[in-house]
């Protein structure tokens, strides 16, 4: 036995010592879960994650790729290897691919931009030169020439100001740093603005050396790194533009390019700073309102239009290829038409060593631990599935489709879904979650020792850096006030068809830190084992702390649910937004969904401690218990209605929906109403969930 892995079992030992009985386990069952998490701890090794993100990272393995398909070979073999029952369900879907990208100033023909990331020596993964292009995966193909003109962040608001300015975007090609939302929410905003095409650049006042050292030196991305990824319109739909809301089997009815709602009709670009740098030092006009200020180059950044010309040319294809997802089914006990689902993606941009390949690193290590249990004699009671998705980076396409295939049974047997995306880029524990959720991880949080903090739990460091900024291009946005924050799940990965379509309570969970190589070439092994997480200790600690999650959803008497924190967040958001612009005319409808969700609250919590003290106590009925296990796993879907939202009817929940983007927008059937000055609508908004919360209440009241 290694002496480090010795030091981590004392660890563990020691910070599970003495042992805290489970909530929702009867007294005999506490101690074998006990000792089953016990097991589980112990099992995930760094090393194994190091040689396994080092195989995944191998070559690029963008989804309908060769590479793609080698990557979700391995995971199969690896699941097979840890006993887990395999299938590879196959879609054919419509994905993009590069095939040119030129960018030039038009006059200064020895301009050439939309270069390549430049090739880093201590790195030999970099090395990949032209084959690598600048591109945004769906954006049409073009060839445009304009004058520039900057647009911040490319918000509405930014073009609202610009206006104000007096300043006319139109016909003109747009210069928008990346973050402040989703790359394909400022697409849509480019195109209702009029803009020729759009440009999207990583300035490093968000990503690079403002930040602090940039690689190879440090986590930061250099000035030639490009962030890639889809222009897509998924906040409206996701999955495969051609059959949106159904699944994209070989015979499934396939619409027209021309009928999506989610393909964009706009040119889009991403540079790198140091392209970016070359445009913004020839602009002139006014300067920038100070927020505005960037650092791509020192001299202050001026709007335009001009007098600088592009000419952007773009050559990307559309054509359905097959995708494959990687399902690793282990079986339950007693349960087993019930399922638990950790969730990962396999597919990459270049080599995705955080995005999402530490995921499925862990993903592979949790599932050799579980499958050697298994083999031990300790399963699960509940079926535990290992979905790693393909094509998440284009669409959220597999799990969409897959979600889309098995929609009747998920929302009849699904119990939760954990989703790792990126297991680790740092070491600071980053939490979204459906309120229900929030006890339940915070409490597993308290178990898992922080490998990287001897004699800390993971939430003993996540209390100290609570607030920590995620660097992530996408938002979630967040609760605020509680020393354990847990943030609203918005959109961006694929919890996005079990949460917000199926109404199946998920999880996002990572270790954040410094990362800005994101979607970039520099994205590798070396950079996780230099940067991210040096020694792998974290990638074993995701592992860990997974499947412990999994674990007390697998076999708990009682499902470890909150109800009551739900009716207090959506008190909360009512409240919120009858104090807003969009919500005051509403103000006393609203008010009284408050009430309606303040009163599902306490019914809820009388249930649930009602039940809880009969557990505790030896005296709980297997009767009742599987009734109120029901009316738990039916919370979320209390709170849906599969009639959907307006104008985005795929989107069934009634408490979240993803803005364009990617945050999180509460209460959203009844804003977007506000927003529109519909007061019908808006009033009928609120009667269909204080409807629904009334109803909840009412059940809760009958189980007691």
């Amino acid at each position: 036995m290694s002496r480090a892995f010795a030091a981590l079992l004392l660890l563990i030992a020691a910070a599970t010592a003495p042992p805290t009985p489970p909530v929702g386990f009867k007294p005999d069952r506490a101690k074998w879960q006990l000792d089953y998490e016990r097991r589980l701890l112990a099992l995930p090794r760094p090393e194994e994650c190091d040689a396994l993100l080092r195989e995944l990272t191998r070559a690029p393995h963008l989804a309908g790729t060769d590479g793609g398909r080698r990557v979700a070979d391995f995971v199969a073999a690896e699941f097979r290897k840890a006993g887990l029952k395999v299938e590879t369900p196959t879609y054919d879907v419509l994905l993009s691919y590069p095939k040119s990208a030129s960018l030039t100033i038009v006059g200064e023909p020895e301009v050439r931009l939309a270069r390549s990331e430049e090739a880093i020596a201590s790195d030999a993964d970099s090395a990949i030169g032209p084959t690598s292009l600048p591109w945004n995966a769906y954006a049409p193909s073009a060839d445009v020439s304009a004058e520039v003109v900057y647009v911040n962040h490319g918000a509405a608001e930014d073009y609202d100001r610009l206006a104000r300015m007096g300043v006319d975007v139109r016909g003109k090609i747009a210069l928008a740093r990346y973050f402040g939302g989703y790359r394909g929410g400022k697409s849509l905003e480019g195109e209702k603005r009029g803009v020729a095409a759009i440009l999207v650049y990583s300035d490093p006042r968000e990503d690079g050396w403002f930040q602090g050292p940039v690689y190879p030196e440090g986590p930061w991305g250099p000035a030639s790194h490009v962030q890639r990824g889809a222009n897509v319109y998924d906040f409206l739909v996701p999955g495969d533009p051609l059959t949106p809301g159904w699944p994209s089997t070989a015979s499934a009815r396939r619409i027209p390019e021309s009928e999506s709602t989610i393909l964009p009709k706009l040119p889009m670009m991403p540079l790198s700073a140091r392209d970016a740098a070359e445009l913004l030092r020839r602009l002139r006009g006014p300067a920038v309102p100070t927020e505005w200020q960037g650092v791509a180059i020192a001299d202050t950044y001026r709007i335009g239009p001009g007098p600088v010309r592009v000419r952007l040319q773009v050559e990307n294809t559309r054509e359905r290829r097959t995708i494959r997802n990687v399902i690793g089914v282990l079986e339950g006990t007693d349960a087993r038409a019930q399922k638990v689902i950790l969730s990962n993606h396999h597919d990459a941009w270049v080599y995705g060593a955080v995005d999402p390949s530490s995921g499925t690193a862990t993903m592979i290590a949790l599932a050799r631990a579980l499958g050697r249990l298994a083999r031990e004699g300790l399963r699960p009671r509940r079926t535990i599935v290992f979905g790693e998705w393909d094509a998440e980076e284009y669409t959220l396409t597999g799990s969409t489709e897959w979600g889309e295939e098995h929609e009747s049974d998920l929302i009849r047997d699904a119990v939760v879904c954990i989703n790792v995306d990126a297991s680790t880029s740092g070491r600071d524990f980053s939490a979204s979650a459906s309120p229900t959720l929030a006890a339940v991880i915070r409490e597993a949080a308290g178990i898992v020792p922080d490998p990287g903090a001897p004699g800390k739990t993971v939430a003993d460091s996540w209390r100290e850096h609570a607030g920590a900024k995620n660097v992530r291009s996408y938002a979630s946005g967040e609760r605020t006030g509680d020393e354990l924050p847990i943030a609203i799940l918005g959109s961006g990965s694929d919890y996005t068809v079990f949460f917000n379509r199926l109404g199946i309570a998920s999880m996002d969970i990572l270790f954040d830190g410094p990362y800005g190589v994101y979607h970039s070439v520099y994205d590798s092994y070396g950079w996780m084992s230099r940067h991210g997480d040096p020694g792998f200790r974290y990638h074993a600690a995701m592992a860990r702390l997974a499947g412990l999650l999994a674990l007390r959803f697998a076999n708990a008497d009682l499902l470890p649910f909150d109800p009551s924190a739900y009716g207090r967040e959506i008190a909360t958001y009512a409240k919120d937004l009858a104090a807003a612009p969009a919500g005051r005319p509403y103000a006393g409808d609203l008010a009284r969904l408050s009430a309606a969700a303040e009163r599902w609250a306490t019914e809820a919590k009388a249930t649930r401690d009602a039940v809880a003290a009969d557990l505790a106590s030896g005296r709980a009925d297997a009767g009742r218990l599987r009734g109120v296990n029901e009316w738990l796993l039916g919370l979320e879907r209390a709170v849906s209605d599969s009639a959907g939202l307006p104008g985005r009817p795929w989107f069934r929940h009634l408490i979240y929906a993803p803005l364009p983007s990617y945050a999180a927008e509460t209460l959203p059937a009844i804003r977007e109403a506000g927003v529109r000055g519909d007061a019908a609508a808006a009033r009928a908004e609120i009667l269909r969930l204080e409807s629904r919360l009334e109803r909840a209440a009412e059940e809760a009241r009958k189980l007691r």
